[in-house]
C-alpha cells in the first residue's frame, strides 16, 4: 500500500509529542512492507525530497511571511499558496490514501484537493485543538469565523481519528466530522515487553528508603510546574526529591527553587538515549498539566521502564492513567490532593504495587497494535474507493 502522512514537521524536526508519533508510525509502516512517504512544510530551500530510515520526505517551505502575524495565521487555516505543491507531491508518489495530522501552515485545503482533484481517500488524526481555536487567545473569533469554515471542510475526510475518546468527543461535540467514520486509535510507543518485564524485576527487589520522583516535560504554565514545584515545598520527608526534566519559559522559576530547596534537581532537556537512563534512577513520575492533554505520550513512556504515575486528572492524562491502571489521580488545581499522592508514593511498598498493571496493561499502547489498528482502516478505505470507482 502506499500511504502518503502529511503533518507540518517531521524527523529530524521535532517539535512535539506528536513528530515523534509520526516517525514511529510512518517507519514501522515501512516495516510491515508499506510504501511511505511524508509530506511536511519544514524545508528550509524552496523544495527538498529525501529519504530517512526508509520513509520518502517531500519537505516543502512555507512561503508565508513570519513576521506578519495576522497574514500566516490566515494562510494556517487556508493555505492557497501550496496547492502546486501538494499536487506535485501527490502525482510524483500517486498515494492509495493520505493521512493527514497536524496541518496548521498546510491547512486542510490538502483534503479538498485529494478529494475532488484525485479522489484520494482520507484518514485524519487529532493531534491537538488547532482546528477547534486556531487563534487561541481569541476564542470568540475562533467560534464564530474559523470554526465554521474548518467544519465544512471535515466533510472530505473519510475517517477521523484521536488518541483518546476525550479528543475525539470534543470534536464531535463541536459538530466537527460530521460525515466522518470515528475511531479512537491510541498513541502508540516502541515497547520491548520483555524489557520491561526485567526492569520491573529488579524495581521488585529494591529496597531503598530513597524515593525519586521525576518530571518530564516543557517548563510552561499549563503543564502545571508551579504547582508541582509548590506542592513539593510542602513535602518534609528529606528521603524523597524531585528530578525535572525540560526546558522553557519557567526554567528561571524551576532553577531558583533549586537554589531555595535541596530535594530538586533540574537537569535541563536531554536527549532520548540520556534520558532513557534517568527513567531507571528515578522511581514515580508526576504530570501535572492543568490544560487538557490530547493524549500523554508520557505516561506510557513511564511505564514501560516501570514508573507507576501521579497524573492530573485531565482529559488524556486522565485516560491513558485509568486505561493501564498504573497511577494515582488528582484533582489538577488541588495542591493538596498533588501533595497527598506524593505522599503516598513515600512507601516503596506502594509503588510496587502498581507494577502487575504496568505487565499486564502496556501492551495496549505497543505499535504493533497501533499499526493493525490503522491498516484495518487504510485496507477498508480503499476498498470503499476502489468499489465507487467501478
Amino acid at each position: 500500500m502506499k500511504i502518503l502522512i502529511v503533518n507540518t514537521f517531521y524527523y529530524p524536526n521535532m517539535v512535539g509529542g506528536t513528530e515523534n508519533s509520526v516517525k514511529i508510525l510512518s517507519e514501522n509502516l515501512v516495516k510491515e512492507g508499506n510504501k511511505v512517504a511524508v509530506y511536511t512544510l519544514d524545508a528550509t530551500e524552496q523544495f527538498v525530497k529525501e529519504t530517512i530510515n526508509g520513509v520518502q520526505i517531500y519537505r516543502g517551505k512555507n512561503k508565508i511571511i513570519q513576521n506578519n502575524r495576522l497574514l500566516k495565521k490566515f494562510f494556517d487555516i487556508n493555505n492557497i499558496l501550496i496547492k502546486k505543491q501538494i499536487r506535485k507531491v501527490i502525482e510524483d508518489f500517486k498515494p492509495d490514501l493520505i493521512h493527514t495530522n497536524n496541518l496548521y501552515g498546510i491547512s486542510n485545503i490538502i483534503w479538498k484537493i485529494a478529494k475532488k482533484e484525485y479522489n484520494i481517500p482520507i484518514i485524519h488524526t487529532l493531534r491537538d485543538y488547532w482546528m477547534l481555536y486556531p487563534i487561541v487567545s481569541k476564542e470568540k473569533i475562533s467560534k464564530l469565523v474559523f470554526q465554521p469554515f474548518m467544519r465544512k471542510r471535515t466533510k472530505y475526510v473519510d475517517i477521523v481519528t484521536a488518541p483518546s475518546n476525550y479528543t475525539l468527543n470534543k470534536f464531535i461535540e463541536a459538530g466537527y466530522f460530521s460525515e466522518s467514520k470515528k475511531q479512537c486509535i491510541y498513541n502508540a510507543i516502541n515497547i520491548n515487553i520483555k524489557e520491561t518485564k526485567e526492569i520491573i524485576q529488579k524495581r521488585n527487589i529494591d529496597n531503598k528508603e530513597k524515593i525519586k520522583f521525576m518530571y518530564v516535560g516543557m517548563l510552561i504554565e499549563n503543564k502545571g510546574i508551579r504547582n508541582l514545584l509548590e506542592a513539593f515545598s510542602k513535602i518534609k520527608n528529606e528521603n524523597i526529591s524531585l528530578h525535572i526534566y525540560g526546558k522553557g519559559e519557567l526554567e528561571n522559576i524551576v532553577k531558583q527553587r533549586v537554589k531555595e530547596n535541596h530535594k530538586v534537581k533540574y537537569y535541563g532537556q536531554l536527549s532520548t538515549d540520556k534520558l532513557k537512563n534517568e527513567w531507571l534512577k528515578n522511581d514515580v513520575l508526576i504530570v501535572p498539566s492543568i490544560w487538557e492533554e490530547p493524549f500523554g505520550r508520557v505516561v506510557i513512556e513511564a511505564n514501560q521502564y516501570g514508573l507507576p504515575v501521579i497524573g492530573a486528572n485531565r482529559a488524556g492524562i486522565l485516560e491513558t492513567i485509568t486505561n493501564i491502571q498504573t497511577g494515582l489521580l488528582y484533582q489538577y488545581d488541588n495542591i493538596e490532593e498533588l501533595v497527598k499522592a506524593i505522599q503516598y508514593f513515600e512507601n516503596r511498598d506502594n509503588i510496587k504495587k502498581y507494577y502487575k498493571a504496568i505487565e499486564d496493561n502496556i501492551e495496549k499502547y505497543s505499535i504493533e497494535n497501533q499499526i493493525k489498528e490503522f491498516m484495518k482502516l487504510y485496507k477498508n478505505m480503499v476498498n470503499i474507493t476502489l468499489k465507487n470507482k467501478k
